[in-house]
């Protein structure tokens, strides 16, 4: 027969904690256990009564059908006294089999000794949590005695006394498994402290020991320090709010392994267990503190450690900040946090989009999370040294990634939250690109950079949403790459005791190839053989000569094609057309009359059209209405025959192209040099300090304007329509100064001379190196004051900023500001001058 009914309490009964559910003896039927339930409901106090007299008139023939059964009764019979009101226990109704909790419920020694009554025959239970209760040494011997197999033990908040003999006893049973043993708050002795640390050194089966609020002095060190010494098993060790505030916190580093004076060899083969180590609120003073942050540099294996409430506190990376006692923070034991053991509590720190300095930072307790940072120079950007990565949380401050050809990639461990970060990319701030990013209002003012303070006006930052996580698995091992404690990378400049007089292989210049002899003579070779001369002329002997004259000649020759093919391309195709020809005939005088004679227009009309016909179909790079540069050769063989030989003035091809050489070419040819620029304005330190300077810029420049026509697997070149767009974009087109031939001229001339023009792209495909060039040229161009090219040249990548306003940040003064005010200040004199 079950007995289950609604009860009253009256306030006269002794207080009981009252849940929503009361537990109280009941009966169940044969096949079930002893159910310990009955609801409380506010009724009437005569009903109350009542029911409490009638449930004690039952229990002696409860206690008859227990022992009928064969059923535990020893917490039956404890309860039949008159003087224990009945209470919830939850012994037999747990929502877990095998945990029991007892927190919070104020229970004296009369109860919890019949709890430990009870808890005789239940040995399926392995968590006993028994806190904030009214347990005293009365009682806590027998809880304990009762508790023998359990995995987790807390009793904080109780004044167990004696009951550590008992505590102490288990630790060092062969049997014991106590993997958390909590005596937070229990106000012991010293004596009694240092009994369980004894024991403690000598248990192998302990994770979790937390000593909190016990008030343990210097006193108790020695034994302290001998139990990290010798349990190399345990995880977790809180001390916060006791009194180790000397040379008892010195001791107790020493034997962790964090001793600062030669004991590295110790630290490593000590103590490697403890991951998470509280010694909050301990009020260990300054010099102490300097001590401990010296030693604990050394350790990486204290993922959490908890210094709140002393003379410093923890960074972002682990590091131990000491602080003078004045300034530590009043509001520290407002801000403590509760600590469960390594798991993630979730909580909200006030965080900004901006934090100067984050304090008592702990990996575990706040979930930070490990983030990689990286920069893929082919997705994010280009990349230059040296590169710097700006994260919110650290205000700002760089942190250099190291060297770009060893990859660009940096490990952090982030705190929840929303992160926003940026790079500092060669002295140039921006976002990665293939990263996520959002626009963003605000400058960012006082950035530091190297030793610099630097406003960044960035319109767009990076960021992600961090998700707090749990970095410690249940074996205790930290599930993270991320060492605590780790010094970021240095970034050292190259320092040089004697400066390096600049020269063009260590310049951006360098793989740029030059004219030699060789080279020019597979280009005559190569047109020689391509163009019908040998066809024209019969004799070998005047052949010869005619191939050594135009041999010494060939660079001016070559280069004045270069300039005449830039007037008028064939789409993307060098070459003269007829009227260019007609022209270049023209500035030679070819049309005037001499001593020597004349030749028609229509003659030299028929000369042109007798050198660009009969040229092989189908290939574009030989186009049918213009002259390619291995027929620009040929073309005045045909000139020097019909103006000296069929006049009768010469009698070989030879002494023909040398007259005409003399009386037309040489004066004009050797106005086409396009080397005189690149040695005479280019080719110099300023221009290269300029180019490496901006050189992110330059990079991002080429990347998006080398993509048009470029197949796929091939290497990335622009072409002459996208150096065009750029020029375009950048609004060059809408000054005076830049005409429609200033980026034709600056493409061709440019490009590295190549042997074969007929049958290879590559004369219309540019490097980078050949791009630096044109850039150059075209800064030169626009730009008709009468200052350094170098200064031009910054002042064309200015421009560029405007293509990528959104990843780069736009610079707060020239590279060459110095140089800058000087030529302002000059300007300013000659304005003054006039005045007068």
């Amino acid at each position: 027969m079950k007995i289950r009914k609604k009860v009253n309490i009256t306030r006269s009964l002794p207080k009981i904690p009252i849940q929503n559910k009361g537990r109280f003896i009941t009966q169940r039927n044969e096949d079930e256990e002893l159910d310990f339930s009955i609801d409380f409901f506010p009724e009437t106090t005569t009903s109350t009564k009542q029911e409490f007299y009638r449930f004690h008139k039952t229990i002696e023939r409860i206690q008859e059908q227990n022992q009928f059964y064969n059923r535990n009764d020893n917490l039956m019979s404890s309860l039949s006294s008159p003087q224990i009101p009945p209470g919830s226990f939850g012994l037999f109704n747990r929502q877990k089999n095998d945990v029991l909790h007892l927190n919070h419920m104020k229970y004296g020694d009369k109860y919890m000794v019949i709890l430990a009554r009870g808890l005789q025959k239940q040995n399926d239970i392995k968590e006993f949590h028994l806190n904030d209760n009214r347990m005293t040494q009365l009682s806590s011997s027998e809880i304990i005695r009762s508790t023998r197999g359990a995995y987790k033990l807390s009793l904080s908040k109780n004044k167990i006394g004696s009951g550590c003999q008992e505590i102490g006893n288990s630790l060092v049973s062969r049997d014991c498994k106590i993997q958390l043993l909590n005596l937070e708050d229990n106000k012991l002795k010293e004596s009694q402290i240092i009994e369980i640390l004894e024991r403690v050194a000598d248990n192998r089966s302990l994770k979790i020991l937390n000593l909190s609020k016990n008030n343990i002095s210097n006193n108790c060190c020695t034994a302290l320090c001998n139990m990290i010494y010798n349990n190399e098993d345990l995880s977790e060790l809180y001390l916060h709010f006791n009194r180790l505030n000397g040379n008892g916190a010195i001791m107790i580093f020493n034997r962790i392994g964090l001793d600062w004076s030669n004991s590295f060899n110790q630290m490593v083969s000590t103590n490697k267990e403890l991951i998470h180590f509280d010694l909050s609120f301990n009020r260990i003073p300054y010099k102490i503190t300097c001590n401990i942050a010296e030693g604990l540099k050394k350790n990486k294996t204290i993922i959490g450690f908890h210094y709140t409430g002393n003379s410093g506190y923890v960074d972002t990376k682990g590091f131990l900040i000491p602080i003078e006692s004045g300034e530590t923070e009043q509001t520290q034991h407002q801000i403590a946090q509760r600590i469960q053991g390594c798991q993630y509590i979730k909580q909200k720190r006030l965080r900004s989009y901006r934090d100067t300095n984050i304090k008592d930072c702990c990996w575990i307790c706040e979930g930070w999370r490990q983030v990689d940072f990286q920069w893929n120079p082919q997705e994010s950007g280009p990349a230059n040294d040296p590169m710097f990565l700006h994260l919110s949380y650290l205000n700002y401050d760089d942190l250099y990634m190291g060297k770009v050809e060893e990859g660009l990639k940096v490990q952090r461990m982030v705190p929840p939250g929303l992160c926003y970060y940026f790079f500092t990319n060669d002295d140039i701030q921006c976002v990665a690109q293939d990263q996520l990013h959002k626009r963003w209002p605000l400058p960012l003012n006082k950035v530091r950079i190297l030793d610099k303070k630097v406003d960044v006006k960035l319109h767009q930052l990076n960021y992600l949403n961090v998700q707090g996580t749990q970095i410690i698995d249940k074996y205790y091992m930290p599930i993270i790459n991320v060492q605590p404690r780790q010094e970021d990378l240095l970034y050292v400049p190259d320092i040089i005791e004697n400066k390096r007089i600049w020269s063009f292989p260590i310049s951006l210049f360098k793989d740029w190839k030059k004219d030699t002899d060789e080279l020019l003579d597979k280009c005559f070779q190569n047109d020689w053989n391509l163009s019908r001369i040998t066809k024209l002329i019969k004799d070998e002997n005047d052949r010869n000569g005619c191939y050594e004259f135009l041999r010494s000649n060939y660079q001016q020759i070559k280069d004045t094609y270069k300039h005449f093919a830039c007037l008028s391309p064939i789409g993307d195709i060098w070459a003269i057309s007829s009227l260019i020809n007609l022209q270049l005939l023209s500035q030679i005088k070819l049309t005037e009359m001499n001593e020597k004679g004349v030749i028609k227009q229509q003659d030299m009309e028929l000369k042109y059209l007798a050198t660009i016909s009969g040229t092989e179909k189908g290939n574009y790079r030989k186009p049918e209405r213009g002259m390619v540069r291995f027929q620009f050769l040929e073309m005045w063989i045909r000139i020097a025959e019909d103006k000296y030989i069929r006049n009768g003035i010469a009698k070989s091809f030879e002494e023909a192209l040398r007259w005409l050489w003399e009386d037309h070419l040489k004066e004009e040819f050797n106005k086409y040099n396009s080397q005189i620029f690149r040695d005479s304005r280019y080719w110099n330190e300023q221009c290269d300090m300029c180019m490496k300077h901006y050189k992110t810029i330059l990079d991002s420049v080429y990347i998006r304007y080398s993509v048009k026509k470029v197949k796929p697997g091939q290497k990335p070149f622009m072409s002459l329509q996208e150096l065009q767009d750029m020029c375009s974009h950048i609004g060059l087109n809408q000054l005076d100064t830049y005409g429609p031939n200033t980026s034709l001229f600056a493409f061709n001339k440019a490009m590295m001379t190549q042997v074969d023009e007929v049958n290879s792209d590559r004369i219309f495909q540019m490097s980078f190196v050949e791009f630096l060039e044109a850039f150059a040229r075209i800064a030169e161009d626009v730009d008709n004051r009468p200052i350094g090219l170098h200064l031009k040249i910054e002042q064309l990548i200015w421009r560029c900023y405007n293509l990528f306003s959104d990843i780069y940040a736009q610079p707060n003064q020239s590279y060459f500001q110095d140089e800058w005010d000087q030529i302002n200040k000059q300007q300013s004199d000659e304005d003054i001058d006039n005045y007068y």
